[in-house]
């Protein structure tokens, strides 16, 4: 390499390329703390955005999972790229480099909201089939598993949007109840409240369902 001139970075995402001698160029891992990832994504810096993908992009594309469900005309990819369209946009709000992990699943969690709220206001034009469904993220489980799976998202899309999101980060991502409400952008008091609001209109509604009721008197958590 000539004196003086520096090397490219090289893209996270990629593992090897072509070499311009017809070689093979693989690259090295580059690690960056969470500080100066920040700095970076920040400036604008193309290597922050796609390593802040690298690092993300699953646990937003779950939490949007957990949430949405089976929502009708839902395209996860979508949503995914939204809500990092929203997270470049926005990093600049961010001050601590520590609370990365906890501002994604806040961004992940404001961008299926918007998602669903969209969704109905359109609601009215959708013309919907069973081909408009999106596949259930547990491939292969048994008929049971997935009937009780579409019951449960079922029952939330009629919750307030709030309970909803609350029983989605709690029970079904599993998140604590700090975490939670990090994720929702409330306090630790609001979302213990609309946690046992969300849990007391499931219980109810899934004992009078002939596919939830037996899940629910086999869970030790709602056995009366």
């Amino acid at each position: 390499m000539p004196s003086g001139s520096r090397s490219a970075l090289p893209h996270p995402a990629s593992r090897a390329g072509a070499a311009p001698s017809g070689g093979q160029l693989v690259a090295l891992p580059v690690e960056r703390d969470d500080a100066e990832l920040l700095r970076r994504l920040q400036r604008g810096d193309p290597w922050a955005k796609a390593m802040l993908f690298e690092r993300y992009g699953a646990l937003v594309e779950r939490i949007a999972r957990r949430i949405l469900g089976t929502e009708r005309h839902t395209t996860f990819a979508d949503v995914v790229h939204d809500a990092f369209v929203s997270a470049y946009s926005s990093v600049h709000q961010v001050s601590d480099a520590a609370a990365l992990t906890s501002w994604m699943r806040s961004v992940a969690v404001h961008t299926a909201c918007k998602s669903i709220r969209q969704r109905k206001a359109r609601s009215w034009l959708s013309f919907l089939s069973p081909e408009d469904l999106p596949e259930l993220p547990a491939r292969g489980a048994d008929a049971e598993l997935r009937e009780a799976h579409d019951r449960t998202y079922r029952l939330l899309e009629s919750f307030p949007l709030d309970e909803r999101v609350a029983f989605a980060l709690r029970y079904i991502e599993g998140m604590e109840l700090t975490e939670a409400a990090a994720a929702g952008g409330v306090s630790l008091a609001t979302i213990k409240r609309r946690i046992a609001r969300a849990e007391a209109r499931f219980v109810s509604a899934a004992r009078r369902d002939p596919v939830l009721a037996a899940w629910i008197e086999e869970g030790a958590r709602w056995t009366p």
